[in-house]
């Protein structure tokens, strides 16, 4: 993969990413609500399927140029971003467990993207 390949991989991932968090925010709003017919929570659903769908362009527009079973081993990144961006936008906790299990998931991407 060529370094902007790589930079367009990790924005579809980083995008992602993000989709993940809207879509905890608007289960957050309509708990809060008791509904799902909450306006805040219809926005935040509708922005987060938005964002999933300019995301889903971007991906297939990669794999126009790069091997599926290399780009995909990028997509584990989302379960490092998420849960680290979950711990600082939601309070939720990381655990040993996680931590072991990142560190894990980086070194397999390190030898997927070098040796893959």
């Amino acid at each position: 993969m060529t370094f902007l390949q790589i930079i367009w991989t990790l924005a579809c991932v980083a995008i992602i990413a993000s989709g993940q968090l809207l879509f905890k925010k608007a289960g957050l709003e309509i708990q809060a609500a008791g509904t799902w017919m909450s306006p805040r929570a219809l926005v935040t659903v509708f922005c987060a399927l938005v964002i999933y769908a300019v995301a889903t362009l971007l991906w297939i527009n990669l794999l126009r140029f790069v091997s599926l079973n290399r780009a995909y081993s990028f997509m584990a990144l989302c379960f490092v971003i998420v849960p680290i961006a979950s711990h600082f936008a939601f309070g939720e906790s990381l655990t040993r467990g996680y931590l072991i299990g990142t560190i894990m998931i980086m070194c397999g991407l390190i030898v997927t993207s070098r040796f893959g």
